[in-house]
């Protein structure tokens, strides 16, 4: 089922539209009008007139799109773009022109359930990979997905002492399992849907009705990328940030300040796609760091990717490394001393490229600074 047909008019319409390159934090980096918003719409558009066709250029300028939702969050008519170049690459690889990358990629999905680490069929029942559910049904989930098992299972400690202070009893779910997200954006939509599927079914099975991420990635894929994809989650199953969670929690979430450092916020990818996740991670911030955070120009609906979306850190690597960076340089810039965010792999990503600077995870704070 491709929904590429159903995005023509946005290529066309598109195509000449610069109202929101500034927005787009590829064509930063890049400085490359190629690589931009009306950039990929205009590729589409003239491959579907016959101008250009699909080969190894085309399509790799095609995958430099970080998906990050900015451009769609600074239109004027909100048009879904990032969705569009989603369903092109879709196209792309349904037309045999997936890049070597992508196929190194869905070898480990399918192989492995995720693209960090291959696993033993032992590892895999332990994990969740193969069931992704819990055998006691549960009325709260914690959607551990495959960054946070494999990169930071610190932070999913944090989250459960966070859980447990404020009365939740959540299993852990998905353990060391992909959301989906990394291939769909890859534009490996079959594989995506199996992913998805599963974790729709045994959702069902688990009998959860609330289903809280660690990451703003997993969020995402949960609460947009499952409909693109034509994926139902069951009835009555609400999604949400372990961020959202603990705000809404208000006073049984009892936290001491920290002696106040100059620190800043880093909106995660996909962030700017959750409607109140900005403000309520810079409200829990505020809360452990003993201060308001020093704001970077790109931040909330300009928030800038540091390669971890877009399948960017496997297609183009020295692109998000480069995002990344920079990102360090202009939090170094504005004074900061302390890079704070929210999302595992966002946490380890920043963590690689620090270069000095201190990066903290927000679950990891607030979990130190719990009033005993």
């Amino acid at each position: 089922m491709s929904k590429f047909s159903e995005y023509l008019p946005i290529y066309e319409g598109d195509r000449f539209c610069l109202m929101c390159g500034q927005a787009c934090p590829v064509r930063r980096v890049t400085k490359n009008e190629a690589t931009s918003p009306h950039g990929w719409a205009l590729l589409v558009a003239s491959v579907q007139r016959g101008m250009l066709q699909w080969n190894a250029e085309t399509v790799d300028v095609l995958y430099h799109c970080a998906d990050c939702g900015n451009c769609q969050g600074n239109c004027a008519t909100d048009r879904p773009l990032p969705y569009a170049i989603q369903a092109a690459r879709d196209e792309v690889v349904r037309l045999g022109h997936a890049p070597a990358s992508v196929k190194a990629v869905e070898e480990k999905l399918r192989a492995w359930g995720n693209p960090f680490r291959q696993q033993t069929p032992d590892d895999r029942a332990q994990t969740g990979i193969s069931g992704v559910c819990n055998r006691t049904q549960q009325s709260s989930v914690l959607f551990v997905g495959d960054a946070a098992y494999f990169l930071k299972p610190e932070i999913i400690s944090a989250a459960e002492k966070l859980l447990n202070a404020i009365g939740v009893n959540a299993t852990r779910f998905a353990a060391g399992h992909s959301s989906g997200y990394l291939a769909y954006t890859l534009g490996l939509w079959e594989t995506a849907r199996r992913f998805a599927n599963d974790i729709a079914q045994n959702l069902k099975t688990s009998g959860a009705t609330r289903v809280i991420t660690l990451s703003t990635q997993d969020a995402h894929a949960l609460q947009h990328v499952y409909a693109e994809l034509g994926v139902s989650l069951p009835d009555g199953v609400n999604v949400s940030t372990l961020v959202d969670v603990l705000v809404n929690a208000g006073d049984k979430l009892k936290i001491n300040s920290r002696a106040p450092q100059a620190y800043t916020y880093h909106d995660p990818s996909q962030a700017i796609r959750l409607k109140h996740h900005a403000l309520n991670a810079r409200v829990l911030a505020t809360q452990a760091m003993g201060a308001e955070p020093r704001e970077m120009l790109f931040r909330e609906n300009l928030a800038t990717p540091i390669g971890t979306s877009g399948g960017l850190q496997f297609t183009q690597p020295a692109l998000a490394e480069n995002l990344a960076r920079t990102r360090i340089a202009e939090a170094r810039a504005i004074g900061a001393e302390i890079i704070l965010t929210d999302d595992p792999l966002d946490t380890a990503t920043l963590e690689k490229y620090a270069d000095g600077m201190q990066v903290m995870n927000l679950y990891e704070v607030l979990t130190e600074q719990l009033e005993q």
